[in-house]
């Protein structure tokens, strides 16, 4: 029986931060941890950063011999997981974020306290630069009481959530087989975290924090277009996704989810093509029913697409300068 009950599965591919990330790893105060590290067949030598901490903390390190993560995210998070024992819980972690070196410490305090009666521990975060500098602090969790209440806060642009900020029990885990999958993993842990929540909500660990960096390495700010398109996509299919799952108890997703197709649209509009964006409107509505609502939705996206465009202009951002 593996006496550690807590497994940070790192899905390894650039050498970028992966030395901060583990020297993350190796402050923890607590250490009652086993990290797995994926190395997805990366073209770089990641185990020349890897085998520093081998001896600092207990540390399971594999080289898979095809790359996955480029076809199917996913299915590569998925693969890492495997790698893991019998841990209670896992901690799905990245190659370039860090964790404050009180984080498992706190982990641990917060299971006890609440009696391991969460499938879905979650902590707070901010927002880090390439340089490990912070740039801005995310709004802290609300009170989270079950699934709905999740995917409400999600949907509030004022709230930031990404993968490496939830700790998850591998029973609930076992028990839904794994990952809601969607193109390029966009909206797969969000999905994955809402049917997690359940009718228990999740537990924000207090008094620490995870530092989420944002960088050109990763894909979140990619705004090419075949990536952008892709995003869209897949976004699109997030939100059906929780249409289907909602409707019956809760309809006035309708409205959250136009607003949220709205917001998006708006703001990528310029960047996608016209067959994307079609299809995007198209398999939107086909699912949600509501067409009325289809003009006054196109109309809406134009006009914020209007909107972005103006403040993103140099006229635009001496504006922004005058009113702040």
């Amino acid at each position: 029986m593996n006496q550690s009950r807590l497994a940070i599965v790192i899905p390894a591919y650039k050498p970028d931060f992966l030395d901060e990330t583990l020297a993350s790893l190796a402050s923890q105060v607590n250490k009652g941890f086993t990290v797995y590290i994926g190395d997805d067949c990366s073209p770089y030598h990641l185990y020349d950063i890897v085998c520093k901490y081998e001896s600092l903390i207990q540390i399971i390190y594999h080289r898979f011999d095809t790359n996955l993560g480029g076809k199917d995210l996913v299915a590569q998070w998925e693969r890492c997981i495997a790698m893991s024992k019998d841990e209670e819980y896992i901690w799905l972690f990245s190659d370039d974020d860090v964790m404050e070196p009180n984080c498992v410490a706190e982990f641990y305090k917060s299971i006890e306290q609440t009696k391991n009666s969460y499938n879905l521990y979650h902590f707070d975060i901010n927002i880090i630069n390439e340089d490990g500098e912070q740039v801005s602090v995310c709004p802290a969790f609300p009170e989270i009481k079950n699934d709905w209440d999740y995917y409400e806060i999600i949907m509030n642009p004022q709230y930031s959530t990404y993968v490496v900020e939830y700790i998850f029990s591998r029973k609930v885990y076992e028990q839904n087989g794994g990952f809601v999958n969607f193109d390029l993993a966009w909206g797969s842990d969000k999905a994955t975290w809402t049917v997690f929540c359940g009718d228990d909500g999740l537990y924000t660990i207090p008094s620490a924090k995870v530092n989420w960096r944002r960088s050109g390495k990763n894909i979140t700010p990619d705004m090419t277009k075949p990536i952008l398109e892709r995003k869209m996509m897949a976004n699109c299919e997030f939100l059906c996704w929780a249409y289907k799952r909602f409707y019956n108890v809760h309809p006035m997703i309708f409205n959250l989810n136009r607003k949220q197709l709205i917001r998006r649209m708006g703001m990528t509009k310029r960047f996608i093509g016209k067959e994307c964006f079609d299809n995007i409107i198209d398999n939107f509505f086909s699912v949600h029913g509501h067409e009325e609502f289809r003009k006054q939705t196109l109309l809406r996206i134009f006009l914020s697409h209007y909107k972005n465009a103006f403040f993103s202009s140099k006229i635009g951002l001496s504006i922004k300068r005058l009113i702040r």
